[in-house]
């Protein structure tokens, strides 16, 4: 059984609100249309890129955490204790994610479903509950290269509770290079056979107890 953790309330960033959902879709479709991954599962339908970010969005405004740097969004990260990671059917009737994922149509889902059913499988292999998951860290487009996204997550890893670990995985060899300067490591290098493309799963050790 999976044991629940309470994700960190930080005060000196923003906590993204329903209010803010549409904004959000927005700037994570920009951010993440030049990954390699979306941009072979959206191919067909690059104009649902805010669209499948609405997803987790509403997940996370239920059963997780999302914070901005501040209220005008220009990074946004989507975080989930381990306990409630697996997006079960119930849970997302509940968060309403289910009419927002249906807008992505049969193809689409099927696409991620067999693009994201491996590292899944690695999740449950490759780390212990209790951790929290880093499930989407975008920066908007206009913002990036500015360090924003570094000192976004040094700020959450240094509010969390001691000896918890993290969790991510990533599609792009650069962003691999940022989140190993934040200490985290890679558990294991994949490729994801629908399009031939590498993924990487990575674990931090979670913040040093201060003695």
């Amino acid at each position: 059984m999976t044991t629940h953790i309470e994700l960190p309330e930080i005060k000196e960033f923003y906590r993204v609100k329903s209010s803010d959902f549409d904004r959000a879709c927005k700037i994570l479709g920009e951010a993440f249309r030049d990954d390699p991954i979306w941009k072979e599962i959206l191919f067909d339908a690059p104009e649902k890129f805010s669209v499948l970010f609405g997803v987790p969005l509403k997940y996370a405004l239920k059963y997780g955490m999302i914070y901005a740097p501040s209220s005008e969004l220009e990074g946004i990260a989507v975080w989930l204790d381990s306990s409630k990671v697996e997006m079960k059917i119930w849970r997302m009737m509940r968060s309403g994610s289910i009419p927002i994922a249906m807008k992505l149509g049969g193809k689409i889902a099927g696409r991620m479903s067999k693009t994201f059913s491996q590292i899944t499988k690695d999740r449950r292999k490759n780390i212990e509950a209790p951790y929290y998951y880093l499930y989407v860290l975008g920066i908007a487009s206009d913002r990036q290269g500015q360090g924003i996204g570094s000192k976004f997550m040094q700020k959450f890893i240094e509010n969390l509770p001691p000896k918890v670990p993290l969790y991510l995985e990533t599609e792009s060899e650069r962003n691999v290079r940022f989140y190993e300067k934040l200490g985290f490591k890679v558990v294991k290098k994949i490729t994801i056979p629908t399009y031939n493309l590498p993924m990487w799963e990575m674990v931090h050790p979670g913040r040093k107890e201060i003695q």
